[in-house]
């Protein structure tokens, strides 16, 4: 209550209207003369060009078959151009004196970058604390470039942009504020943008890149003493000269997706890791050598060649060793997409002795490519894990393959504390006839474990 009755009535309402949508709290303006420009003092404002539409709409137009495509497309601008234009009229007028948050969303090619880079301008001005812009008209249009006067904003603490914006950093800048960046399939006024913008954030907490092809970007070196979550993704076509470097001492979450085949990286410091999740097709064991303190790890591995070469098979044999160990690894989330990977897993439980939590996704297996780099029903030895640690198991499934069904047979028979084992089938496996012969077919397989309980999704 103390709290409250700081508040004059004017003030708690602006407060109150603050927690709405802003097409909610522009709409109370139409209440009384005292809620007439109330909004217009709300901190915190969204124009996302989805709010427009009401599920009405949806259901009435975009599935009616007696209204066409150029009708719909002819309302959808009528109400876009509205938007712009009150934005445009009423965001220079906004009374707030700090502007806490800005998001903006827009996909309709009425959108101009000049607009983006006016209202950025605008919020700039106030102070702005948190800056969200997602561009991506259809029609083909310019990136939108923003203003330079974005790269000088103290009181900027989050930064988030997405698709079809410019980053064109200046020599000089300064966001000393700055603990969140989020750039995602964002272009780069040249080749050396984003490594000024990184090299200048001595704050920052929170890194997301996504690069894509035709960004720009030659090199990619996140050296942040700061730094505590790092999400890393490369797409498949990316093809940047120099590579990516990684030194981050203080790092505790860090995320990497790397679809290219030829992107090299250097992963010198994350001594402080604790969770970690990784989705590659190769580099596997590198990218997990710097991963050893984690209690969290996930992994997508990935055959970037579905008909994988005998020499490469050949050449996985002998890439996993009993040089790494992770002595604090609890939960382990193991998903595959493609062949040959039961190497890589059973180095993983034979390399952490505490794992206490395994789920093995098979979200694609591909058919006739057989793998037999490990034999489940003829391992002489068990992991560590299995005998003394494991106690839940998760098996899902899209497609039931070989090898997967050897794998949870030995999960079953070898964990000796496991206590619940988990069977999940999903769109792949949708008979029902042979989902209740794969439960029957599962409940008859030994479990070393008397207390284990096996639970059907």
């Amino acid at each position: 209550m103390d709290k409250i009755s700081g508040f004059s009535d004017d003030e708690l309402l602006v407060k109150i209207l603050s927690f709405l949508p802003t097409k909610d709290a522009v709409t109370t303006s139409i209440l009384s003369k005292q809620w007439k420009f109330l909004w217009m003092r709300v901190p915190k404002l969204e124009y996302d060009e989805m709010s427009i539409y009401s599920t009405q709409f949806y259901f009435r137009y975009l599935f009616s078959e007696e209204i066409g495509y150029s009708e719909i497309y002819s309302i959808a601008s009528e109400r876009c151009q509205r938007m712009r234009c009150f934005i445009d009229k009423n965001l220079p007028l906004h009374s707030s004196p700090v502007m806490e948050s800005l998001r903006l969303k827009f996909h309709n090619a009425l959108f101009q970058p000049e607009d983006i880079k006016l209202w950025v301008d605008i919020v700039v001005s106030r102070c702005v604390q948190e800056l969200s812009v997602d561009f991506n008209p259809f029609k083909e249009k310019p990136d939108a470039l923003l203003p330079s006067s974005l790269y000088t904003c103290k009181s900027l603490v989050t930064l988030k942009l997405r698709n079809n914006i410019l980053v064109d950093v200046p020599h000089v800048f300064s966001l000393p504020s700055l603990k969140t960046l989020h750039l995602e399939r964002v272009t780069y006024a040249d080749g050396e943008s984003l490594q000024r913008l990184l090299s200048n954030c001595s704050v920052l907490e929170d890194l997301l890149v996504e690069l894509c092809t035709g960004d720009n970007v030659r090199k990619f070196d996140v050296i942040i003493p700061s730094l505590l979550s790092l999400s890393f993704e490369i797409s498949a076509g990316h093809c940047a000269a120099e590579g990516y470097r990684i030194d981050t001492p203080s790092l505790k979450y860090f995320k990497l997706t790397d679809l290219s085949k030829s992107f090299s990286g250097l992963i010198e410091n994350m001594p402080k890791l604790e969770e970690a999740d990784i989705t590659a097709g190769h580099n596997i064991k590198k990218l997990l050598e710097f991963c050893t303190s984690v209690k969290r790890l996930s992994l997508l591995t990935i055959s970037l060649r579905l008909l994988i070469k005998p020499s490469f098979v050949q050449a996985l044999t002998a890439v996993y060793g009993d040089d790494i160990v992770f002595n604090q690894l609890e939960h382990l989330n193991f998903r595959i997409y493609g062949a040959y990977w039961s190497k890589l897993l059973y180095w993983l439980l034979i390399a952490s002795p505490k794992l206490r939590n395994l789920e093995f996704n098979e979200i694609f297996s591909r058919d006739g490519a057989v793998d037999t780099l490990v034999r489940w029903n003829q391992l002489s030895s068990v992991p560590q894990c299995l005998l003394s640690s494991l106690q839940t198991f998760k098996w899902s499934i899209y497609n039931v393959s070989v090898q997967g069904k050897d794998l949870a047979t030995y999960i079953l028979e070898k964990s000796c504390q496991l206590k619940i084992a988990t069977i999940s089938v999903g769109q792949g496996l949708n008979d029902p006839q042979k989902k209740l012969e794969m439960e029957t077919e599962v409940k008859l397989l030994f479990r070393g474990s008397p207390t284990c309980n096996l639970v059907f999704e």
